[in-house]
């Protein structure tokens, strides 16, 4: 055990601290090095990080900065950010498109704030949105994509879309600095200093004008709304560096992979799926992996003729004066009736093609004399039903 005046002094510690000799590491050229280098990376990582952006409004309408820069809740790291309103419109609801191409970073639904991840270093962030297409992290999301709608959660009742691009370094973006905005819509908002910047200024989204757009395209001389009584081809092609498609009619092709994996097009028969109204439907997957349904229709394919008109009790009507006689209406149970073809004469199989839309015509004035009703269904896909004596006329003598 150590005598007491072998053990230090705590005052002797404090007072007279030991001289601890290094070497002479500012002088060292290692030093300078990482000074170099460290000096280079943190100023260069954000500038080459940033992508052309979009603005993430629906293309062709107007949106009204009611919050700008540096004011109210844009005062800390998001002092850039944007609040938007729809100018002609409802805003809560509206659709929210990604800015540029990028990845889902992360999802915050107290705030309704969804992250995108550019690369780089680079984000954007969408605020407020009522809810998510997908939430799901890394999943890639082409620019122009909807990605939510706009809500108002946390947002005191005011519907809006607040936007903002930052830079962040690490996997947690940190730290975090928004900066100033450039639309490639043709919009430039620079820091011009003072409190809510560029309020008050309008917006509209044009999209991009070089990129082929992200969509099916559709081709038949069948028309949507339309009802045919033959076969209709319905072509179709997928944007060019598409994984491939799954095709269905009627509801949304299933499936976690393209039922025709790496083509480019294909097509569907009417004929195929029977009577009624039908309706194409594509769903691809874009080079990067994101699903896209597209649609073609309603088309109506109908091959089966109205049932004949049934026959009415006989008419009288004196010579030289008209009347109006009317039947039960046809009836059809595929494209509906469209109208009538109507004979009034002497022939008991006589036809013609005076027509009428509705199951009732106006006489035209007859000589004395016994006469026949007939009439012919018309459908609107083209068919004719059978024609049938619909009523006799007796024309009596004035």
């Amino acid at each position: 055990m150590p005598r007491l005046h072998d053990v230090p002094r705590l005052h002797a510690l404090l007072t007279k601290p030991r001289r601890l000799s290094r070497p002479n590491a500012i002088g060292s050229p290692l030093f300078w090095l990482l000074v170099l280098l460290i000096t280079f990376f943190s100023a260069a990582a954000p500038a080459h990080a940033a992508p052309q952006i979009w603005l993430p409004t629906p293309s062709g309408e107007a949106w009204k900065i009611i919050e700008g820069y540096g004011c109210g809740t844009h005062n800390g790291w998001d002092r850039y950010s944007l609040d938007l309103v729809h100018v002609d419109g409802r805003t809560f609801g509206a659709p929210v498109r990604a800015a540029a191409d990028g990845t889902i970073w992360s999802w915050t639904a107290k705030s309704g704030t969804l992250i995108l991840d550019h690369g780089g270093g680079f984000y954007t962030m969408y605020t407020h949105m009522d809810h998510a297409v997908t939430t799901e992290r890394d999943k890639f999301v082409a620019r122009g994509t909807v990605i939510g709608f706009v809500g108002d959660r946390v947002a005191h009742g005011l519907p809006h879309l607040h936007f903002t691009a930052f830079t962040g370094q690490g996997r947690a973006a940190h730290p975090r600095r928004s900066v100033p905005l450039s639309f490639a819509d043709g919009y430039n908002l620079p820091d011009i200093g003072g409190c809510s910047q560029h309020g008050g200024e309008k917006l509209v989204a044009v999209g991009p004008i070089s990129p082929a757009p992200n969509v099916v395209g559709f081709s038949s001389a069948a028309q949507p709304e339309r009802w045919y009584n033959a076969d209709q081809r319905i072509e179709f092609s997928i944007p060019a560096g598409a994984r491939g498609f799954s095709q269905a009619w009627d509801q949304a092709p299933g499936g976690d992979a393209p039922q025709f994996a790496g083509a480019g097009s294909g097509y569907m028969q009417l004929a195929a799926v029977g009577e009624g109204l039908h309706t194409v439907q594509v769903r691809f997957w874009d080079g990067g992996g994101q699903q896209t349904v597209a649609t073609y229709g309603p088309i109506g394919y109908d091959v089966t003729a109205p049932q004949p008109v049934a026959p009415i009790a006989p008419v009288a009507v004196a010579a030289g004066a008209t009347t109006t006689v009317r039947w039960n209406a046809a009836v059809d149970n595929g494209a509906g009736v469209a109208g009538y073809r109507i004979y009034v004469g002497a022939d008991p199989d006589g036809a013609s093609d005076w027509f009428t839309p509705t199951p009732e015509i106006a006489t035209p004035a007859l000589a004395p004399g016994d006469y026949v009703l007939r009439v012919q269904p018309l459908d609107y896909a083209g068919n004719a039903g059978a024609w049938a004596t619909v009523a006799q006329i007796a024309v009596a003598a004035s």
